[in-house]
């Protein structure tokens, strides 16, 4: 059975509302900051497998409007980011990616001493590293000797991947129960507020500017450096600050957040959705165990280090649990951490600057030249 775009997004949309009606019915997942698309997407993705494995029902779904709804979402950060914002933010971001590059090269180091001890090839050994555990699909294309020499180790990358996206979803809400106890949340309410027909249309027509020339460099033939999410975080970035310098006021940040916060929860659910949980068949013992030392140290130096380089306040909590998700998995295990995180204990908006550009664009840029040094 063959689902169009619009009844991919459509069943998207029911999933994500059985997340939120699970979460909100089941204490312990909220308790335990699971995030309601992640509780869909994975049951959507469980289905799919048992109507697979009948053999009776095939489903092909269009994920061709993920694209659009990651560029949405970053698109929402670039235009939230006032110049006040972008000069108070921008030390933070680059003492996470200075951190995340860190944590790519360390996996890696630990992945070699792994490898030399137990006698894998380099391949094996850059997919236990940054390769499999930071990066998705798309690295490969950044190490094309892998698909080359290396693809009898492709369904080996793919389960590797799929377990770290799982496991590093939840753990990313485990170490916020811990972080939390560390420090004082204060909680941002949120007030209620509403489209006008004239600011709704005008905002969804700069949000459709903004991706489309958030997608230019991919269509040129750069999306190696700057993939969607880089380029509408960077297209929302520039139209602010020409809006500031214009004086105009035509981007309201309240406005921005829902159209974002839609993007967002769409691509989180489609991502987990898509996820081929049958690729985990293709792990082993070895493989299972080298994911747990390594999910071992980042949670210690996520707890001990990262929260004390951001002064240990409600900040610290945030980023050292958003740096979880996506060095174990993917950019929605993150985004989708703190997105729960921030419905239940309020949000602070910096973060989204912080962790989300370096998690899903920066360091796609870096990791691809990481995993070189170690081939």
């Amino acid at each position: 059975m063959h689902f169009i775009a619009l009844q991919t997004i459509t069943l998207a949309g029911i999933f994500l509302l059985i997340g939120y009606y699970l979460q909100h019915k089941a204490i312990w997942l909220k308790k335990l900051y699971i995030p309601a698309p992640f509780i869909g997407g994975i049951l959507a993705s469980v289905l799919f497998l048992c109507l697979k494995s009948i053999g009776h029902v095939k489903w092909n779904l269009d994920y061709s409007m993920l694209p659009m709804f990651v560029a949405g979402f970053f698109a929402s950060i670039g235009l939230r980011t006032d110049r006040a914002f972008l000069k108070k933010g921008y030390k933070g971001q680059f003492l996470f990616l200075g951190i995340v590059i860190f944590v790519a090269l360390f996996q890696n180091v630990v992945s070699l001493l792994i490898a030399k001890a137990a006698g894998y090839n380099p391949f094996q050994m850059v997919i236990f590293g940054s390769m499999g555990l930071m990066g998705d699909a798309s690295v490969l294309q950044g190490v094309p000797s892998l698909i080359s020499k290396g693809h009898a180790y492709l369904g080996l990358f793919n389960g590797y991947s799929v377990f770290g996206n799982i496991l590093g979803t939840i753990l990313g809400g485990c170490l916020f129960i811990l972080l939390k106890k560390r420090t004082q949340l204060e909680e941002s309410k949120i007030t209620a507020i509403g489209f006008k027909p004239y600011e709704f249309l005008q905002h969804f027509l700069i949000f459709l500017l903004t991706i489309c020339l958030g997608l230019l460099p991919t269509q040129f033939g750069f999306g190696r450096w700057i993939n969607p999410a880089g380029g509408s975080f960077l297209a929302g970035l520039i139209l602010r600050q020409l809006f500031e310098f214009k004086h105009k006021s035509l981007i309201q940040s309240p406005q921005v957040n829902i159209i974002g916060n839609f993007s967002l929860s769409m691509l989180l659910v489609l991502s987990f959705m898509s996820m081929d949980l049958n690729a985990m068949t293709k792990l082993n013992f070895a493989a299972i165990m080298i994911f747990a030392l390594q999910a071992c140290l980042l949670m210690f130096l996520s707890y001990y280090y990262v929260f004390r380089f951001y002064k240990k306040n409600a900040l610290a909590a945030y980023v050292a649990s958003g740096l979880i998700g996506f060095s174990l998995g993917m950019p929605a295990s993150t985004m989708s951490t703190l997105q729960c995180i921030g419905e239940q204990e309020g949000a602070i908006p910096i973060v989204l600057y912080i962790v989300p550009p370096v998690g899903a664009w920066l360091i796609t840029v870096f990791n691809p030249y990481i995993i070189k040094l170690f081939l």
